[in-house]
């Protein structure tokens, strides 16, 4: 007794691609599938690849950050605390920050970070604080004088930087700042009642704390933008690694 052969369902697909095929001159579309396999593979590989690689991929890869021998900063500087007394303590200004890197991997080698030594120098102005005036010394003390005070920061400070992206990097800089004050402010005049007098004065403080954490936004591999929110100033600018 005969025994009939069913084909299988693959062999049924070929023979049935294969007619269509031969009728309409159309490659089948099993035979697309198989021959584009290798092109969907290599593109699906290209994307995994090229995208770019999270947070916590950069910061474990130490060394893979600019390398460059100072970084030149000039910023906008904003004082929220410490103005000279009987002036405001928001002051405005700018500044100049020169960083050197000290350490191009490390301290700690098993992440990717840099250690460095920051200094410049700050100018702030401060407007005359005239409530503060009129309640220390009210009748002729309290006047409308456009008094001001001008303070110049030189700090020098630690700055560690991470990074945990390829165009970002945050830091925290500690340090000792130098600041010397020029101001002048009225009070009532010696042996005068009635009458008021300018005075001129200057301060110096030889070791004043500063604290600034911050974050650097790379536009191109050399130029980029830095933010500092710290103790006792916020500074904006622009960082140029050289």
């Amino acid at each position: 007794m005969a025994t009939v052969r069913g084909l299988s369902d693959d062999s049924a697909r070929s023979e049935a691609d294969r007619a269509v095929q031969k009728e309409t001159g159309a490659r089948p579309f099993t035979t697309v599938i198989h021959a584009t396999r290798p092109i969907l593979a290599f593109l699906f590989a290209t994307a995994l690849f090229a995208r770019p690689k999270p947070a916590a991929a950069q910061i474990k890869e130490p060394g893979n950050h600019p390398h460059y021998s100072v970084e030149l900063e000039p910023h906008f500087t904003f004082g929220w605390h410490g103005g000279p007394h009987h002036f405001d303590d928001d002051g405005f200004g700018a500044g100049l920050r020169a960083s050197i890197p000290i350490i191009d991997n490390g301290p700690v080698t098993s992440i990717n970070n840099s250690f460095a030594i920051t200094f410049g120098v700050d100018w702030l102005h401060f407007g005359y604080d005239h409530d503060a005036a009129c309640r220390d010394f009210p009748g002729p003390g309290c006047d409308d004088h456009d008094y001001a005070a001008n303070a110049f920061w030189f700090p020098v400070a630690a700055q560690w930087n991470f990074y945990v992206h390829r165009r970002i990097s945050v830091f925290a800089e500690l340090g000792v700042a130098i600041v010397h004050e020029r101001y002048s402010w009225a009070r009532p005049c010696p042996g005068a009642p009635g009458t008021i007098c300018d005075y001129d004065d200057t301060h110096t403080d030889f070791a004043e704390l500063v604290f600034y954490p911050g974050a650097r936004f790379m536009l191109t591999d050399g130029i980029g933008l830095t933010v500092r929110v710290g103790f006792p100033h916020v500074t904006l600018g622009a960082s140029f690694l050289l």
